[in-house]
């Protein structure tokens, strides 16, 4: 029986049964790049393609004819204003979810007392803060599954899906759940500050994502 292969596609989805033939032609076409994910039937598991020593010819072929010039020229790197739109729309959506968590909990956001007493705007900071002990890591948790879930499995967030955004990287490859999980940490961690890199440098990368090694870029 000859020897059978699968792929994960850069949408997340999976592709085959396909013969060696018809996966080297996929990745004559860009379809498979060295860090997709290939199943082999003989072996019965998921692997980079570059580990697979029959294909290693056809992915140097592939590297050699595709310069990262040509790479740059077909996909335009999403600049300031783009990505700030898909953040802000992502923003109204984690809001919506947040308060469906609050309703959940049977928390409400503590209203400012009409009177400004001093007792009054103490009890008020006092149920604030307990608010917030008590909802934050929901919050936490929430953004981190809606990111790394949705730019794990489709490569772009709602926000980043209405803009015409996708995340790959640098190399073109599919972003993948583990890089996602990467990028969407180093995002929190530098307190979102390197969204600024995003006006300062030509192609147009965060901080998270030189240090995820991710770029982002326009699909129309």
């Amino acid at each position: 029986m000859d020897t059978e292969y699968k792929i994960i596609g850069g949408d997340g989805a999976e592709y085959g049964p396909a013969s060696l033939d018809e996966l080297k032609l996929w990745i004559g076409d860009g379809r498979v790049a060295g860090s997709t994910q290939v199943w082999r039937s003989d072996l019965a598991l998921w692997s980079p393609a570059a580990r697979y020593a029959e294909l290693q010819q056809a992915l140097a072929r592939l590297q050699a004819s595709v310069s990262p010039a040509a790479l740059n020229q077909a996909l335009r790197a999403a600049g300031f204003w783009p990505r700030l739109g898909a953040y802000l729309l992502d923003s109204v959506v984690l809001a919506m979810l947040f308060r469906m968590i609050c309703q959940w909990k049977h928390r409400e956001m503590p209203v400012y007392p009409e009177v400004s007493t001093p007792e009054a705007l103490q009890h008020f900071a006092d149920q604030y803060f307990l608010f917030v002990q008590t909802v934050s890591p929901y919050l936490l948790l929430l953004t981190l599954l809606y990111d790394v879930l949705l730019t794990g499995t489709f490569g772009a967030t709602l926000g980043k899906m209405a803009v015409g955004a996708k995340i790959i990287g640098v190399d073109g490859s599919p972003l993948g759940y583990g890089r996602a999980l990467l990028r969407s940490l180093a995002e929190r961690f530098t307190l979102y500050l390197g969204f600024l890199w995003i006006l300062v440098r030509p192609d147009k990368r965060a901080l998270h994502d030189l240090m995820a090694g991710t770029r982002v870029v326009l699909q129309r």
